[in-house]
């Protein structure tokens, strides 16, 4: 994060040197001495933001359907172009995040090497702005693929096996867990996505440990829900976690965790939409400030089961982009708040 913080201020004072060597120019100052035609000059870093971060989920990018080993119940074509200009729109940001955070479904369903490959090159280009990535897995995932292609967006992990990670933003700790049940090694890869989802002992007795022991807000992200891994009454028992946001279900899903009809604590979970694949399709926008979080929704489609030519679309769809577009959420670091 110092690192970046050091990047955004050496900009700030490049493009402010910049600007006065212009209007000197401008102005025709004697003495200004112009640079070499022949010399490019050096393009502008771009400002990242700390208190900024982009939360993805359900990319679903992957080799063209003839190409798969197995055979996804039908064609997927349109969705890498739609991640690309997703990916477009986030480097457009006028600030740009600091950090993008996947959680998980990455491949398109079976998890081959060939769709992370492909992943990281429509990806690349947020990492070549400086910004970090960090990815956690899915039920469509393999982790052995995933690790040998995006190991650079693999945090280390306090659970070995698995993809867990905490990032320690300036005021709060972006907590990513891994609830990746994956076949058994002798199943082929036409079983992945099929099993269930849990953290695991380890993981889960990590997660004990580490919520007892911070100091800072948390929020806490996976692949699944909350209570599709039981968690979700440690999620509003554990003072320091603001918030819980996941995958999974391709659509903007708002829920409250209650842990009992007796307490007044109570938390937002709210699921991000796919990438590309279908249902609602969007990423989330998270602000810190210094008492919460603020996740704005940015929705650009809506499609089911498939991508369909304008003619075809339900007029529902662009209603439920129009009302979802912009939507924010406050998840306030005191509970009780």
């Amino acid at each position: 994060m110092a690192e970046s913080i050091t990047l955004t201020r050496r900009t700030f004072l490049r493009e402010v040197a910049a600007a006065g060597f212009g209007a000197m120019v401008a102005g025709g100052a004697r003495g200004a001495a112009r640079p070499s035609d022949d010399v490019a000059p050096e393009p502008a870093r771009p400002i990242l933001d700390p208190n900024l971060c982009v939360v993805m989920s359900d990319l679903h990018v992957g080799q063209p359907w003839a190409e798969q080993t197995f055979k996804t119940d039908r064609s997927y074509d349109y969705i890498n172009d739609t991640v690309r200009r997703l990916v477009a729109e986030i480097l457009g940001m006028k600030m740009l995040p600091a950090h993008v955070f996947v959680l998980g479904d990455i491949s398109v369903c079976f998890g081959e090497a060939r769709d992370y490959e492909i992943a990281q090159e429509i990806l690349s280009p947020l990492a070549a702005a400086g910004i970090r990535l960090v990815v956690t897995a899915g039920n469509h995932d393999r982790r052995a693929p995933m690790a040998k292609v995006l190991g650079d967006w693999i945090a280390p992990s306090p659970v070995a096996g698995r993809f867990v990670s905490v990032t320690r933003l300036p005021t709060f700790d972006m907590i990513l867990l891994d609830s990746l049940v994956e076949p058994d090694p002798a199943a082929d890869d036409n079983s992945v996505g099929r099993g269930k989802c849990e953290l695991g002992a380890e993981q889960a007795k990590w997660l004990d440990a580490f919520l007892a022991d911070t100091a800072r807000p948390a929020l806490v992200c996976a692949h699944h829900p909350a209570w599709s891994i039981g968690i979700n009454k440690q999620m509003v028992k554990s003072p320091k976690v603001c918030g819980f946001l996941h995958g999974h279900n391709h659509s903007w899903q708002e829920n409250i965790l209650f842990s009992s009809y007796a307490r007044k604590t109570m938390i937002r979970m709210v699921g991000i939409p796919s990438m590309g694949m279908d249902r609602d399709i969007g990423f989330g926008v998270v602000r810190a400030f210094d008492d919460r979080l603020e996740l704005a929704q940015v929705a650009r489609d809506y499609y089911f089961p498939v991508q369909v030519p304008k003619a075809e679309r339900l007029p529902l769809w662009d209603r439920l982009v129009k009302e979802r577009h912009g939507r924010r959420l406050t998840f306030p670091f005191d509970k009780l708040a």
